[in-house]
């Protein structure tokens, strides 16, 4: 660019200073350019201003469109059209400052609008790439955010099935054991029969809304309407008695009460509320004392769907049944399950009783 102004700057083999300073001035807000193009328009303002004053207006009517092309494609928006109404503003004063080449101001004009629209053009497409790259790397962080959600939610049910069903089992066959007898033994066995083939009916539930949602493959037919069977299962009053009767058959007193079911329940929330129902009883099962007590309380009214689980503590001095450890992620993902629909949720310890409290609104609203 310098050695082209150069060039330009010779007319007939000789060399003007006037044009030579405007060469000057130019070429160093070209060098300018390298760091950022509205320091590099700045810094060409004294070229602009001695092109009038030394009349060598045909050197800047070839940098300044280039220039203006710079700044409209990469400057701001505001600075782009300061930019162009000074160089509207220099085209008009030709007239003035020379009039004998006052019909030059028309090639300045065209030259600074033709330079300025492809600069401008230019950097809207350099902005709307940029707006595309951005909404991809959000769409993408959203992708990530939603599947680790999804292997959260996957693990919650995991750890709900498993634990609930495999203690159960394991409950049923020590009880059988210490009991020692052919009916106890019978009575084991038809629970843990009953157990594993819920854990078998939620497990292949599971896979049925893998394949739903198109995670695994499979017969996607099939998976919809299997997983409408097994959403059907999942019914919160039905399982509240059932896990009451598995609960008795521990030997834990157990009192079930349900209320209000014949209100219109999303089975999403209900759902939901199953899951830590019996995660509760999972608990109780694991740390009631022996002999102790188990109160259950599902009800619906006033648009909330509440569930109470409470259970006696080991007195002091004895102890729960062994064998079994707590990491907590039971509770934890009670508490998700609960707040992913706006509900809340508490387990406290209530002198020799352990009580566990969620409710949840009717309406979907998730958090």
């Amino acid at each position: 660019m310098v050695s082209d102004l150069l060039i330009n700057a010779v007319d007939d083999t000789r060399i003007d200073a006037a044009d030579t300073l405007v060469v000057i001035l130019a070429s160093l807000s070209f060098y300018i350019l390298w760091t950022r193009s509205t320091f590099a328009f700045i810094a060409m303002i004294p070229a602009l201003i001695a092109s009038h004053l030394l009349e060598a207006l045909a050197l800047m009517m070839m940098a300044f469109p280039v220039m203006l092309g710079f700044v409209a494609a990469t400057a701001t928006r505001w600075f782009s059209l300061a930019a162009l109404g000074t160089g509207l503003l220099w085209a008009f004063f030709i007239p003035l400052s020379l009039p004998d080449s006052a019909d030059a101001m028309w090639m300045a004009l065209i030259l600074i609008a033709v330079a300025w629209s492809i600069g401008n053009f230019i950097g809207v497409m350099v902005d709307r790439r940029r707006q595309d790259q951005l909404r991809v790397a959000e769409a993408t962080k959203r992708a990530a955010r939603a599947a680790e959600d999804e292997r959260k939610s996957l693990a919650r049910d995991l750890h709900d099935i498993v634990a609930h069903n495999l203690t159960i089992i394991s409950m049923q066959t020590r009880a059988a054991q210490y009991a020692g007898t052919d009916e106890a033994a019978r009575q084991a066995v038809e629970v843990v029969g009953h157990s594993a083939t819920e854990a078998l009916a939620d497990l292949r539930r599971m896979l049925s809304l893998l394949q739903a949602e198109g995670l695994v493959t499979g017969d996607q037919e099939a998976a919809q309407i299997e997983l409408g069977d097994g959403a059907a299962a999942l019914d919160l009053e039905y399982g509240a008695v059932k896990f009451g009767r598995m609960l008795e058959g521990l030997g834990i007193e157990t009192q079930v009460t349900t209320d209000g079911f014949d209100e219109d329940i999303p089975q999403s929330v209900e759902t939901a509320l199953y899951r830590v129902l019996q995660e509760a009883v999972t608990n109780v099962a694991k740390h009631a004392a022996e002999g102790g007590r188990c109160e259950i309380r599902v009800c619906a009214h006033d648009g909330l769907l509440e569930l109470a689980v409470d259970n006696t503590l080991p007195v002091r001095g004895t102890s729960a049944r062994a064998g079994w450890n707590s990491s907590g992620s039971g509770l934890i993902g009670m508490r998700d399950r609960v707040d992913a629909f706006g509900g809340t949720m508490s387990s406290v310890r209530d002198g020799n009783w352990w009580r566990v409290r969620a409710e949840v609104p009717l309406q979907e609203t998730p958090a």
